[in-house]
């Protein structure tokens, strides 16, 4: 967790205005696709002490295996919402939805019990239904009732890094920028990685997703940019395939070369 290079940047240029939740009541129907797994749809609300720092998501299963994992970075707003298609299998339940915020900016979650700094909350998802689009709404309102994530242990991950590099962005400064790294055959989402407002950097934009790859499998890699506001003329996006290796996941990617692509879910 400590490759997340904007960090240091969004300090400075994160400002106490939010950027607006998208709407809830719109998702894909998917009557034949992905149905061994349900999608994720979070909305925090209230986070006005967490706008510049780090936001991560994990849905864990029962063995207390990471699933699918997302980070805002920064969180950018008092209130973010997210989409993860297919985060939640069907199997190795019950799942726990967990998600903290880095208050103390370490660059990652506080696993000492005795010394827990960072604002923590879980959600065990067999408290929740799945609605008729086969996905989890969960909207959080801010509270101070904390939960420690490494209980009973910190959890597996299960494979190796995903990191992306984005190269030859001015074309994408001040648009939200996010990056899906999915399984190219189920198209479920295990790892995905936002920033707010790309700041104006020169240079490589560097996103790394901890722990989700596995070698030998083909991952879809989709780079989704907005004006922060989800309408078709401001939305574009790019998708990339590549298998990986031991090593992990590793791909490039300039928007002024790079295939685009119309077929994608807004945030």
């Amino acid at each position: 967790m400590r490759a997340l290079h904007l960090a240091t940047v969004w300090l400075a240029l994160t400002t106490s205005s939010c950027f607006a939740v998208t709407n809830l009541d719109r998702f894909d129907k998917k009557a034949e696709e992905a149905t061994n797994f349900n999608d994720l749809r979070l909305s925090v609300r209230g986070m006005k002490s967490h706008v510049a720092e780090l936001f991560e998501y994990r849905i864990v299963d029962s063995t207390n295996t990471i699933q699918s994992r997302g980070f805002i970075v920064p969180l950018g707003g008092e209130e973010a919402t997210l989409f993860a298609r297919g985060a939640v299998p069907k199997i190795n339940g019950p799942f726990n939805l967990d998600f903290y915020a880095d208050h103390d900016n370490s660059g990652g979650y506080d696993q000492d019990p005795a010394n827990q700094k960072d604002h923590a909350w879980r959600i065990p998802l067999a408290t929740q239904t799945v609605n008729d689009d086969g996905a989890y709404v969960i909207v959080f309102d801010h509270n101070t009732s904390f939960s420690y994530l490494a209980n009973p242990a910190p959890p597996r991950e299960v494979g190796s890094a995903a990191t992306i590099r984005l190269t030859n962005v001015g074309s994408l400064v001040g648009k939200r920028v996010e990056v899906r790294v999915a399984d190219a055959s189920s198209k479920r989402v295990v790892g995905l990685y936002r920033i707010p407002v790309l700041p104006d950097t020169t240079g490589t934009v560097t996103m790394t997703i901890p722990g989700m790859i596995e070698a030998g499998v083909t991952y879809a890699v989709e780079v989704y940019t907005d004006d922060r506001v989800a309408t078709p003329a401001s939305i574009k996006a790019f998708r990339l395939e590549q298998i990986s290796t031991q090593a992990g996941l590793e791909v490039d990617v300039d928007p002024q070369t790079a295939p685009v692509v119309t077929d994608v879910t807004p945030p």
